[in-house]
C-alpha cells in the first residue's frame, strides 16, 4: 500500500466547512470520494450521488480521474447527480438528505443557483431565511434572541445588501409567527419551496461546437445536462432542443481533438468539440453519472471515462449495494432457488462488507456476511478462516457436500431494475412511446402472436365510417385503435381488426390474408405487427393516423397538397407495388383509399400502401380491372398485370385529387371503352410525364404492361430529376407517432367486403378538364375505408375455427381503453365487485395532456349487460346526485364515460367495501375504530 504523502483540501457543505484528506499518488477521484462519505457517514448506495469539483475552474473530475498531487488538491465535495425524490433520498441515507439540504441552503445564501433571481424571488428568499434560522433554533435549542441577532448567517447576501436597515423587524416578526413543528419538518418545507424556485438546480452548463456537417460551419451552442435529457441552444438565441434523453444514449466516444461522438439508439450520432479536454470529460462523466443512475447502473457509456469500483466489481461478479430483497428475488426468478446458486453483493450500509446469498439444499436463500479487514484479509461469518481476496474465499467452498456450497454465481446484468437507479423516476409512471429498434427486434422472426392481456382496445369508437361510404353488406371485421404494452413501460399505438363472431366463415380467408401479407417488409408497405387469436382472431397493425388518401386528398386544401406531393405519392405506391412483386405477392385491390397517409411536411408527402382485406369485386371495380378481367373479376386476384392496371387508375385518382370514378348503369358500356384502348382523360394540372406513366401501365388494347421495377425507377426519375430543385428532403418522420398526436384520424370501418370502391367523394365528381362518356349520375360505390394490415401466420394456427364469444363483443375480456374526455383515458383492469344492476372494475386514469402525471387508480361503475331500462334510469339518476357532492367521506366521482355504454368514474378506494373489511378484519378492530366508522358513515350521510 503506498504511503499517503499528499493533502486534499476539500470544501464541505457542511458546518464543518473545510477537512484535509489524505491520499497517495495515483488515488482516484472515486476513491477520494468515498473516503470523504466514510467520514460524513454517507452510505455505499447514495455516495454514487457525489462528486468532486474543482475548487477554482468549477470543473468536475471523472471518477477514474488520478489524484498526482501536481495540481492544485483545492476541491468542492457536492452532490453532484439530482436524485428523483427528496423523499426518497431520505428514507434512504438521512445524512445524504441533510448533506443535499446544507448544499442547497450555502448555495442559496451565496447567490450560486441561475433559477433564483432577486427580483422575482425577493419574498420567498427571506422565507427562507427565516425558516433557516427557526430550523437552528430546534436543532441546536438556540435562544431566538442569539439567532436574530446572526440573522446574516442565514438570510441570502443579495437580501442583506438591498435590504439592510429594513430587514430585522419582519424576520423578528416571523419568528414570532412560526410554532409547533419540528427540525424535520421545516427541513422538508424549505427543500420543498427551493425546488419550486430552482426546478433546475444541478444542471450542468457546457459550451461547444456543434458539427452540422460538412457543408454547415459549426455551431456555437450552450449544452445543459439533466436526469431526463441533453438539451442544446445557440448560444445566439435561448430556444432549447433536446439532443438525445438520457435513456436513448448508446455510447460515447472521445478524440485526441477533444471532440466527442455521441451515438443514440434512433437518429445519426452527434458530434461535439470543446475548448479543453478538462471540459470534456466533465461533460462526458455527466452524462455517465446519469445513465448510470437512471438507466443501467453496471454499464459506463464512455471507455475512457469508466467508474473503478465498477470494474473491480465486474471481475468478482459482484453486485453492488442492491439490498437482501432484490437479490433474493432474483435468485428465485432467475435460478428457481436452485442449490448452490448464490449473490455476491456488497453492503447498502457498511463500507468494505459483502454479504452471500446462498441457495441450501432445501431451496432456501440464506445470507453470510463477508468483512474486508484488510487489503488482503477476508472473513467469513461463522468461520474463523482468513482468506486473501473474494475469489479464493469463493473456490474454497465449492464441495456440493458441503456446509457452505457455491456452485453458481449470478453476476450482476444490465437489465437489473435495482434500487440503486436513484435518480430514475418512481412509481406507475406514464408509459413511454416504444422506439423503432425494440418493434424491428420483436418482429425479426416475423410477425408475432400477441396475448391479449398486452393489449387495450378503444371499445368506445371503432374507427369512424365515412358519411359517403355506401356498402353493400355488413363488413366482417371490426377495427379499432387498440395500445399495445410492447414491455414493460414500453408502448405502441396501433390498429387492430377484429372478425366478427358471426363471420367464422370467413376464417380460412382472414389467415390466409394474414399469412400473404405478414411475409412483407417495407417502409413502403402498413407494417404487420401481430395475430391475436383469443379472445377473438384479430390483426394488429400499424396505425398511420393520418388515413386514406382519398379522404386527405379531398379534406385537405388544394394548395397545401402540391403537384411534387402528389408524385411523391405516386412514387410511394410504385415502390409499394415492387415490393410485393418482388415477393410474389398480387394485391388484387389497389386503390387510392389503400393507401395511408404517413407524412405529410413541407419537405415530404409519404403514403404507405396497406392490405387488401377481405373483398369482393363488383360492377364499380371496373376502373380497376384490366379488360383481360372483365369476363371474370376473380382473376385479379392472382394477376401482377392486374396489379398494374390498378397502380395507373389509382395513380390517376390521385392526380385528380381523390375524385371518385362513377358507376355507370350500363357496366358493358365501360367495359367497351376500355377494350377498345381509350382510358381515362389526363387530370387537370397532371405533368404530361405522369399521365404518359399511366397510360404505359394501362397498356396498348393487347399489349404489354411496363414491370413494377420499371415503373419505380420512372417515376424517381420525374420526382428527382423534374422537382428535386424545388425542394430539399428530409425523409424523418418519426416512426411510431407520438400517443398523444393530435392529429385528427381520418379513417373508416373496414368495408372490404367489398370493392365497389368508387372512392371517397370529392366536392365534384371530376376535376376540370376531365370528363367522360358515362358520368350519367353521381351514384359513386364505397367511400373511404380505414386500413389493416395483417401478420404472417404460425402453423399452430390452423387448429382455429372460430373466436370465443364473450360479453362485451369479440374483443372480450381484452383491457378496454375509454375515453373520459378529449385529454383523459380510462383503461378497464378486470372487475373488482359487483352489485344486484351494477358491476365495478378497477382501472387507470392516463392523462394526455400531462406526460409527468402519473396513471391514476380508479373504479369504473356499470350496468350489466342485461340491465332493465328502469335499471339504467335509476343508474343515472345516482350519477346525477354523486356528481353534486364533494367530500372527504364521499367517494368523489371523476367523471361519466357516455359511450359505449353510461360507466360512472370513480375515485379508487384501496380496501374495498366496508362489509368484506369487516370480514377480513374482525378479529383485529377495536370499538373505537369501529366507531370512527360509524362516524365518517354519519358525517358523509349528511353531506349527502
Amino acid at each position: 500500500m503506498m504511503e499517503e504523502d499528499r493533502v486534499a483540501i476539500i470544501h464541505l457543505a457542511t458546518d464543518t466547512k473545510i477537512i484535509n484528506v489524505p491520499f497517495s499518488a495515483g488515488t482516484t477521484a472515486e476513491e477520494l470520494c468515498v473516503k470523504i462519505c466514510k467520514q460524513l457517514g454517507i452510505g455505499p448506495v447514495t455516495r454514487h450521488l457525489f462528486a468532486l469539483r474543482n475548487r477554482s475552474s468549477k470543473h468536475w473530475y471523472p471518477l477514474g480521474h488520478k489524484l498526482e498531487g501536481k495540481e492544485k488538491a483545492k476541491f468542492d465535495f457536492r452532490v453532484r447527480f439530482k436524485p428523483s425524490s427528496l423523499q426518497r433520498l431520505k428514507q434512504l441515507d438521512i445524512k445524504a438528505y441533510d448533506y443535499y439540504f446544507q448544499q442547497a441552503r450555502n448555495d442559496v445564501l451565496d447567490n450560486n443557483v441561475p433559477d433564483i433571481v432577486y427580483e422575482r424571488h425577493k419574498r420567498e428568499l427571506i422565507g427562507l431565511g427565516v425558516s433557516d434560522m427557526y430550523r437552528v433554533m430546534l436543532e441546536k435549542d438556540i435562544p431566538r434572541e442569539i439567532i436574530e441577532s446572526d440573522y446574516k448567517k442565514y438570510i441570502p447576501k443579495e437580501c442583506i445588501k438591498r435590504h439592510s436597515f429594513f430587514i430585522k423587524k419582519p424576520i423578528h416578526n416571523a419568528l414570532g409567527r412560526i410554532s409547533g413543528h419540528d427540525a424535520s419538518y421545516v427541513k422538508e418545507q424549505y427543500l420543498n419551496q427551493f425546488q419550486s424556485m430552482a426546478p433546475n438546480y444541478l444542471c450542468e452548463e457546457y459550451k461547444a461546437l456543434m458539427d452540422r456537417g460538412t457543408s454547415n460551419p459549426p455551431l456555437r451552442v450552450l449544452l445543459r445536462v439533466n436526469a431526463a435529457e441533453v438539451k442544446y441552444c445557440d448560444i445566439e438565441n435561448n430556444h432549447w432542443i433536446i439532443l438525445c434523453a438520457i435513456e436513448d444514449l448508446c455510447f460515447v466516444s472521445i478524440r485526441q481533438d477533444s471532440t466527442i461522438e455521441i451515438s443514440r439508439k434512433n437518429g445519426i450520432p452527434s458530434y461535439l468539440k470543446f475548448a479543453t479536454n478538462t471540459l470534456l470529460m466533465s461533460f462526458v462523466s455527466a452524462l455517465d453519472g446519469y445513465y448510470r443512475l437512471t438507466v443501467k447502473w453496471t454499464f459506463n457509456l464512455c471507455r475512457d471515462a469508466v467508474t473503478p469500483s465498477l470494474q473491480k466489481l465486474h471481475k468478482l461478479k459482484c453486485h453492488g449495494p442492491v439490498g437482501g430483497e432484490f437479490s433474493y428475488a432474483k435468485l428465485e426468478e432467475k435460478r428457481g432457488n436452485r442449490i448452490g446458486s448464490y449473490i455476491l453483493r456488497e453492503s447498502e450500509t457498511k463500507y468494505n462488507v459483502y454479504y452471500l446469498d446462498i441457495c441450501g439444499k432445501d431451496g432456501k436463500p440464506r445470507t453470510r456476511k463477508i468483512e474486508q479487514l484488510g487489503c488482503d484479509d477476508f472473513i467469513l461469518s461463522d468461520c474463523v478462516q482468513r482468506y486473501r481476496s473474494l475469489p479464493q474465499l469463493i473456490s474454497s467452498h465449492q464441495d456440493s457436500e458441503g456446509q457452505l456450497y457455491l456452485r453458481e454465481c449470478l453476476p450482476p446484468s444490465e437489465y437489473d431494475k435495482s434500487p440503486l437507479l436513484i435518480c430514475a423516476v418512481e412509481g406507475i409512471g406514464n408509459d413511454v412511446t416504444v422506439d423503432e429498434e425494440i418493434i424491428s427486434a420483436l418482429l425479426e422472426g416475423g410477425p408475432r402472436c400477441i396475448p391479449p392481456q398486452q393489449l387495450q382496445v378503444y371499445k368506445a369508437l371503432p374507427f369512424p365510417k365515412s358519411v359517403e361510404s355506401i356498402e353493400a353488406r355488413t363488413p366482417s371485421t371490426t377495427l379499432y385503435r387498440a395500445m399495445w404494452r410492447v414491455a414493460k413501460g414500453k408502448k405502441l399505438e396501433a390498429a387492430i381488426k377484429v372478425l366478427k363472431d358471426d363471420e367464422v366463415r370467413c376464417t380460412k380467408e382472414f389467415l390466409e390474408l394474414a399469412g400473404k401479407w405478414g411475409q412483407l417488409r417495407s417502409s413502403a408497405l402498413v407494417r404487420l405487427y401481430g395475430l391475436t387469436v383469443a379472445p377473438a382472431l384479430g390483426m394488429l397493425l400499424e396505425l398511420v393516423k393520418l388515413g386514406p388518401l382519398d379522404a386527405y386528398l379531398k379534406n385537405t386544401p388544394p394548395d397545401s397538397i402540391k403537384t411534387v406531393d402528389m408524385v411523391e405519392a405516386s412514387a410511394c405506391l410504385a415502390t409499394a407495388l415492387w415490393h410485393l412483386e418482388e415477393n410474389g405477392v398480387v394485391h388484387g385491390n389497389i386503390r387510392c383509399r389503400k393507401l395511408l397517409v404517413h407524412a405529410h411536411t413541407a419537405n415530404s408527402f409519404v403514403v404507405k400502401l396497406t392490405d387488401p382485406g377481405l373483398f369482393s369485386y363488383t360492377q364499380a371495380d371496373v376502373h380497376w380491372l384490366p379488360p383481360e378481367c372483365f369476363g371474370n373479376p376473380e382473376l385479379a386476384r392472382r394477376s401482377p398485370q392486374a396489379d398494374v392496371w390498378a397502380l395507373a387508375t389509382t395513380i390517376w385518382q390521385i392526380f385528380s385529387r381523390g375524385a371518385p370514378l362513377p358507376t355507370h348503369q350500363d357496366i358493358n358500356a365501360v367495359k367497351k371503352y376500355y377494350a377498345s384502348g381509350k382510358r381515362l382523360p389526363m387530370p387537370f394540372g397532371c405533368p404530361t410525364e405522369v399521365y404518359k406513366l399511366m397510360n404505359e401501365c394501362w397498356g396498348e388494347a393487347g399489349g404489354a404492361r411496363k414491370h413494377p421495377q420499371a415503373i419505380m425507377r420512372d417515376i424517381n426519375q420525374i420526382l428527382y430529376q423534374v422537382y428535386n430543385s424545388r425542394r430539399i428532403h428530409a425523409y424523418s418522420t418519426v416512426f411510431p407517432k407520438l400517443f398523444n398526436d393530435t392529429e385528427q384520424i381520418v379513417a373508416d370501418d373496414e368495408k372490404d367486403n367489398d370493392s365497389s370502391d368508387c372512392e371517397s367523394r370529392a366536392s365534384s365528381l371530376f376535376t376540370d378538364k376531365t370528363s367522360l362518356p358515362w358520368d350519367d349520375d353521381e351514384d359513386s360505390g364505397e367511400g373511404l375505408a380505414y386500413q389493416e394490415a395483417e401478420e404472417e401466420l404460425s402453423a399452430y394456427l390452423g387448429w382455429l375455427a372460430e373466436a370465443g364469444s364473450n360479453e362485451g363483443g369479440p374483443l372480450g375480456q381484452m383491457q378496454g381503453i375509454f375515453e373520459l374526455d378529449t385529454d383523459c383515458n380510462v383503461i378497464f383492469q378486470g372487475k373488482i365487485g359487483q352489485g344486484f344492476y351494477g358491476e365495478v372494475y378497477r382501472g387507470t386514469l392516463e392523462r394526455e395532456n400531462n406526460k409527468d402525471a402519473e396513471p391514476q387508480l380508479v373504479a369504473v361503475k356499470k350496468l350489466k349487460t342485461r340491465a332493465l331500462e328502469a335499471d339504467l334510469r335509476d343508474f343515472e339518476r345516482e350519477i346525477s346526485i354523486m356528481k353534486t357532492l364533494k367530500h372527504p367521506n364521499v367517494v368523489e366521482i371523476l367523471g361519466v364515460i357516455s359511450e359505449p355504454e353510461v360507466c360512472l368514474v370513480m375515485e379508487f378506494v384501496k380496501h374495498g367495501s366496508l362489509q368484506s373489511y369487516l370480514a377480513i378484519h374482525r378479529e383485529n378492530l377495536t370499538h373505537k375504530r369501529l366507531l370512527g366508522f360509524a362516524l365518517d358513515i354519519a358525517t358523509g350521510y349528511w353531506k349527502k
